[in-house]
């Protein structure tokens, strides 16, 4: 069986981070921490800050902005629980901007809807690898005061440090991202005061448990020798046999932040190997590695179009494409996994995020992204697929025509015929 996602993480960088875990000192870990930044960041503009996740950044930033209690953060519709989480502990309010589903960027009237006399911050999510323009969004927000952030969570890319203008980018290097370090973020923040006081605040936090990474480390190594076909299908056999959820199982066992209380968990500083293999990956993480899985996703986009033309791929209309995550749509969506999983394709319908309900006032639900996210599945695509099991893959959706179209609605709201009209491979 293929596997939904394979860790973008090989043996050799498991061991130097077991390496690092067991040989580096603490007394290294400032000089660390400055180089990783600064060659991270290279010629662009801002300053770099690492930590231990693009959530605890996020949460850094409000602490260092103090904003008034009320004002408003407008955010891309489809998010994880934690951003809307520490947005509301701040005392701030949430509100939803609907996104287009052909390229995943934020619809024009409904951004206009959300930006009030009291909006002091846009989030905006590039979301399943894909880039979305966001120059209308940096115009509203330099026309009202307000400042941009750019979650780049979903979207790394060798030499991608955000766009220039937006006044914080994330990326993020958690366990199933691109280039992971099973851990650690690094955020550019255009203003060096801004930065400085956020890096003031994370000095007061306590370490990471070094013990607690390398227990990660050694729990993904076993994760990773879950990938192969053999023992892939095999763990879904015992979970069968057993009668435990596999797709729950999976899902909780990649989770970043489960079980406890978010913020003493998010309010910790990376511990040094952390900070020694986010350095080692970076370093290593070429964009041959990269294209090769923006030509995998491609294909596949192209095959679906072909073989299965009613198949909606939400974001494949983006002028950039990179498929860290490939998904459709589908109405009945567990009949879809379903006869995936017999053909040999282990899909999922994801648990990670969200859509936020539209607060009191004169703003606009967030419907196309909420039609978008009741329909989700993702498909496995990674490099190691061959074309002729991709090729397989479609047939299954071709197969299930009558559980997929739900594309009419989308198509009502959204003003998009669901085809893409450009391919990607040479936009990285």
């Amino acid at each position: 069986m293929w596997a939904r996602k394979r860790l973008d993480i090989d043996g050799l960088d498991l061991a130097s981070g077991l390496g690092a875990a067991l040989t580096c000192r603490q007394s290294e870990r400032q000089a660390m921490q400055e180089q990783l930044e600064r060659g991270w960041l290279g010629s662009s503009p801002g300053v770099a800050l690492a930590c231990l996740s693009v959530r605890s950044g996020f949460d850094l930033l409000l602490q260092a902005l103090q904003l008034p209690a009320g004002s408003e953060v407008a955010i891309s519709a489809l998010t994880i629980p934690d951003m809307v989480r520490i947005v509301r502990d701040r005392g701030l309010t949430p509100v939803p901007v609907d996104l287009h589903p052909a390229t995943l960027a934020p619809e024009p009237a409904s951004l206009e809807r959300a930006i009030t006399a009291s909006t002091r911050l846009i989030v905006v999510a590039h979301l399943f690898g894909t880039r979305a323009p966001i120059e209308p969004v940096l115009e509203k927000a330099r026309s009202c005061g307000a400042l941009v952030v750019e979650d780049c969570a979903q979207a790394y890319a060798p030499g991608f440090t955000g766009h220039p203008e937006a006044d914080v980018s994330c990326f993020s290097f958690g366990s199933i991202k691109r280039a992971t370090a099973l851990g650690g973020a690094l955020l550019r923040v255009r203003y060096p005061a801004l930065a400085e006081l956020m890096r003031q605040i994370q000095a007061g936090y306590p370490l990471q448990s070094r013990l607690a990474y390398t227990r990660r480390l050694l729990k993904y190594a076993g994760l990773k020798a879950l990938e192969n076909r053999p023992a892939f299908a095999a763990l879904v056999a015992t979970c069968k046999l057993l009668g435990a959820d596999c797709d729950r199982l999976l899902n909780q066992a990649v989770r970043g932040f489960a079980g406890g209380e978010l913020f003493p968990r998010l309010r910790q500083q990376p511990c040094t190997p952390l900070l020694a293999l986010l350095a080692h990956r970076l370093r290593r993480y070429t964009p041959a590695r990269m294209a090769a899985q923006v030509e995998c996703g491609e294909t596949l986009v192209r095959l679906l179009r072909q073989r299965c033309p009613w198949v909606t791929v939400p974001g494949s209309a983006a002028p950039y494409r990179s498929h860290w995550v490939v998904p459709v749509l589908a109405e009945n969506r567990q009949a879809l996994i379903a006869a995936l999983a017999a053909a040999g394709f282990d899909a999922t319908r994801g648990s990670s995020m969200c859509v936020p309900d539209a607060p009191d006032g004169p703003y606009l639900p967030a419907t196309a992204t909420g039609q978008v996210f009741e329909r989700l599945v993702y498909l496995p695509c990674y490099p190691a697929m061959s074309p002729a099991a991709l090729v397989r893959m479609t047939a299954v959706l071709a197969a299930q025509q009558g559980n997929m179209e739900c594309f009419g609605v989308l198509g009502a709201s959204a003003g998009w015929d669901g085809k893409s009209p450009t391919l990607a491979t040479d936009r990285h």
